[in-house]
């Protein structure tokens, strides 16, 4: 019997064996292997990664904007932008007409997102590899399914004032 297989059946009827919890494992040993990789290979903290990819899909926002998107501290992610602007991957500018400020990538900053995007996508290709497309297309239609009733999770708890 496989490890996998044996972890899997050693887990039956425990909080491990829950789909729920699978998943968060999963995105838990995702998010460390990324965290390390992305410091190493672009020299960004998790937190400037998030920043990157926010501004590379949704350009430009301000401050407020970031701080919605990425539901983080206005004050963690100002110094965050602070030394990205320093190190030239991201410009900051006024709004014309206004007092709010502009946050953007620089040429610099959309250079490595574009490598950003190349390794997420290769990231991805590695872990289906080998996966048959119906079987990858299976956990596409699964993970929607459960995203839209997490979704409704959310709402529900938003709404009971959570």
């Amino acid at each position: 019997m496989s490890e996998a297989k044996m972890a899997t059946k050693s887990e039956a009827g425990t909080l491990y064996g829950l789909v729920s919890m699978r998943m968060i494992r999963l995105f838990v040993m995702l998010r460390k292997s990324g965290i390390l990789a992305q410091r190493r290979q672009f020299g960004l903290s998790e937190t400037e990664w998030r920043i990157m990819t926010q501004l590379g899909e949704a350009a430009p926002l301000s401050l407020n904007g970031l701080a919605d998107a990425m539901l983080q501290d206005r004050g963690q992610l100002s110094r965050a932008v602070k030394s990205m602007v320093e190190r030239d991957l991201l410009t900051r500018e006024r709004k014309p007409g206004g007092p709010e400020i502009e946050i953007d990538l620089s040429d610099e900053g959309r250079a490595i997102y574009r490598r950003m995007v190349e390794w997420v996508h290769e990231r991805d290709r590695a872990l289906t590899t080998g996966i048959p497309p119906e079987d990858v297309a299976v956990v596409w239609q699964v993970l929607t399914a459960m995203m839209e009733r997490a979704q409704g999770m959310l709402d529900e708890e938003q709404r009971l004032g959570g």
